[in-house]
């Protein structure tokens, strides 16, 4: 059984290398466990926290001063990534954050193979009238704190077991391909 990596990013403005908080579950040899949970002091270049993004995460600057830097939490994250297959909802923006800040910081993008479960959760779902990460978990009655990172991470590998369990496919690999849920390369 392939290890899942779920990742979620939360950021301080619209700036995708302003991530200041992250939150990674695993999921290995069936047992799902929150591994791994910070907030992060966005680089000074984009350390300004926008209105918008407070209103949706709750953090501000006052609550990153003390915190890592991006290049600390890397050493962390990235071995939790490489040997795992990664999920994130709306995967696409959690990629983005991650090779942003990467970029940012002069850090190597990870090579990571990942998927997206808002996808996946639209091919198994699909009379779901919306497939946000909140509205998947109520419907699979999983208790998340919405857009707190480590919550969020845990929430996403949920619906990964779920969609396992229902599916009776363990494996991530074979699961995607039976469900026509596409891996990217980051």
């Amino acid at each position: 059984m392939t290890k899942v990596a779920a990742i979620d990013f939360e950021t301080a403005n619209g700036s995708p290398a302003s991530i200041c908080s992250v939150g990674i579950s695993v999921l290995e040899d069936g047992c799902p466990e929150e591994v791994y949970e910070s907030l992060i002091r966005p680089e000074k270049n984009v350390r300004w926290f926008s209105r918008m993004n407070i209103r949706v995460h709750g953090i501000q600057s006052q609550d990153v001063e003390d915190a890592p830097d991006f290049a600390q939490v890397y050493k962390e994250i990235v071995p939790l990534l490489e040997d795992s297959v990664v999920a994130a909802h709306n995967a696409r923006f959690d990629m983005g954050c991650l090779k942003a800040s990467c970029l940012n910081c002069g850090l190597p993008v990870p090579r990571v193979s990942y998927f997206d479960t808002v996808e996946l959760s639209r091919r198994v779902f699909p009379n779901l009238a919306h497939h946000r990460l909140n509205d998947v978990c109520d419907y699979l009655h999983v208790e998340l704190d919405h857009h707190k990172a480590g919550s969020d991470a845990y929430g996403c590998l949920m619906i990964v077991a779920n969609i396992m369990n229902l599916a009776g496919i363990y494996d991530i690999n074979e699961l995607l391909e039976q469900c026509s849920t596409r891996i990217y390369h980051l």
